[in-house]
């Protein structure tokens, strides 16, 4: 256990710089002491950061599947642009009926944004029993950018979960990205009806 704490900040730090050689060192000792697949989820994000993606899958295709490194791998492929293929991670029975935990959901809806795969991040949205503040957050920020304000208005008005300043900062520019005045005049009504100041 103290191995594995050691490894996933040395990893975090070879991340932060980004300094692939570290990564690949860390890796290369990891498969030595014949534990890859302890962290392999800090070594896809490790790869990931270095832009390494060809190295990130291949950590993923050597490892048994978990929900933390496909999360990873998905968290991957967004930030390089490959939205789609982090959805198609998710997608076929078995990854379909794993139960997404809050990160899974936050990866695949704000890859859904960044893409403007609406009709995806719908049904993303739509697999969660309970969703959190940040998953409101990305449907808001997904929807605002198609365009799709008045549904992200009745989102934030329906929500489950409490707003903060965040989503109402997110539907305000979508309000003004599209010249949605309208809606614009009705959020200070919300953010009343939650004791937002």
């Amino acid at each position: 256990m103290r191995l594995r704490r050691r490894y996933a900040e040395l990893l975090r730090r070879a991340s932060s710089l980004p300094s692939l050689p570290l990564v690949s060192s860390l890796h290369a000792s990891l498969i030595r002491r014949g534990a890859p697949f302890l962290l392999a989820a800090s070594l896809i994000s490790g790869y990931s950061a270095c832009g390494d993606l060809a190295s990130a899958r291949a950590v993923f295709d050597e490892t048994p599947p978990t929900l933390s490194s496909r999360t990873a791998l998905a968290g991957a492929f967004s930030a390089h642009g490959r939205c789609r293929e982090a959805l198609e991670l998710f997608s076929g029975t078995e990854a379909e009926e794993a139960v997404l935990d809050d990160r899974a959901v936050t990866v695949l809806l704000a890859a859904c944004a960044r893409a403007g795969m609406v009709d995806e991040g719908r049904e993303v949205f739509a697999r969660v029993p309970r969703p959190a503040l940040q998953h409101y957050t990305c449907m808001v920020e997904m929807l605002g950018r198609a365009g799709e304000v008045e549904e992200a208005e009745r989102l934030v008005a329906g929500m489950e979960a409490r707003p903060d300043r965040v989503i109402f900062a997110a539907l305000l520019a979508a309000c003004r990205v599209h010249g949605r005045v309208d809606v614009a005049e009705r959020v200070p009504g919300l953010m009343r009806r939650y004791s937002i100041a």
